[in-house]
């Protein structure tokens, strides 16, 4: 009999290389539930069985997984976005009624990870490497900050405390006249004299806010595999494109990405499967990003390098034990197109 994963946000580019991973991994029979909000999305044409459910952030949407679940007898969910995995967090004992488990920590664990302020305070109390921070709760206190930051010398970023995938990010460097747009738009990039004059004010309805300083590229994602706060796997990657994670990626063996792995899953008793985004400083010092609350989404340019991730997910789940590889540091991963047939 197989066993039946439900995989959540299957809209993404990667989504159809994870679902086929699963299918044809050589560890278990696998049969992959796929749920998405868009009736399109492409991995509803890989998944064993499609089903449309609301945003993870819709009063409804436990109610239509759940059932999911129930009617498709599902062993195990993996939430793969931050709302989804924030909202079968909160409902886990819904669905360990229905014998099925969740792929996530804890709720409290969670919003901790998707509070940026609240996650940095707790890393720096650990003696994580965190970027120079401040937050600001109302529109005198950014301006304050703004000021702040101007006066170090330094480039830095204004974001909302729980900005998602770069949303909402405006970069200060003094080098910029104007803002340019960055990263399809989701990051704008000026001086702090437009951001002061143009910008500041759109963040009335987005506090708090962080001002931090800008950490250099390239971006690093770390992928942490745990049990109760055990490091299981820590595999940092290097992206090929900083601003557009699924343009590839190198794998790296570098000692100081992977102790900052190990220590975020210790001090956050960390299970499941958990990205990190890095930058480092001007000193070459690590910086976090961010911890995400659920896998990355580029998480299958580590699984087609040899690490088998989701597998590893599975076997946590059924009490066993994770296969011992030795990690393919070094290897390079790329996209490329290709096509399937529906009909």
């Amino acid at each position: 009999m197989p066993y039946t994963i439900l995989l959540t946000c299957v809209g993404g580019e990667l989504a159809p290389q994870m679902i086929t991973t699963l299918q044809s991994g050589s560890r278990y029979d696998v049969k992959v539930i796929g749920v998405d909000s868009n009736v399109d999305a492409i991995g509803r044409h890989f998944a064993d069985e499609f089903v449309r459910v609301p945003y993870g952030s819709a009063p409804d949407y436990i109610d239509v997984l759940a059932d999911t679940v129930a009617k498709h007898g599902v062993d195990l969910v993996l939430p793969t976005s931050d709302e989804e995995a924030l909202a079968v967090s909160r409902s886990k004992n819904v669905f360990s009624d229905l014998g099925c488990a969740i792929a996530c920590a804890d709720i409290e664990t969670l919003e901790l990870l998707s509070n940026k302020a609240r996650c940095y305070a707790f890393l720096s109390s650990q003696g994580i490497q965190v970027p120079i921070w401040k937050q600001a709760n109302t529109l005198p206190e950014l301006k304050e900050a703004v000021g702040e930051f101007e006066e170090r010398g330094i480039d830095f970023v204004i974001k909302p405390v729980s900005a998602r995938g770069g949303r909402g990010i405006r970069v200060i460097s003094s080098s910029l006249s104007g803002a340019e747009p960055v990263q399809v738009g989701r990051e704008v990039h000026m001086d702090a004299s437009t951001f002061r004059k143009q910008y500041m004010g759109e963040f009335v309805n987005m506090m708090p806010a962080m001002v931090m300083e800008r950490l250099v590229e390239p971006v690093h994602d770390i992928d942490m595999l745990a049990w109760n706060g055990t490091p299981l796997r820590v595999i940092p990657r290097r992206r090929v494109d900083s601003a557009r994670p699924n343009e590839g990626h190198v794998l790296v063996d570098n000692p100081d990405l992977i102790a900052l792995g190990e220590s975020l899953i210790k001090a956050l008793n960390l299970s499941w499967l958990y990205d990190c985004d890095l930058m480092m400083n001007a000193l070459g010092e690590p910086g976090v990003l961010e911890i995400n609350p659920r896998p990355s989404g580029s998480i299958a340019a580590t699984i087609t390098a040899g690490v088998p991730l989701l597998n590893d997910v599975i076997a946590l789940a059924k009490g066993e034990t994770v296969e011992d590889i030795q990690p393919p540091f070094g290897k390079i991963v790329v996209p490329y197109k290709t096509f399937k047939v529906l009909s």
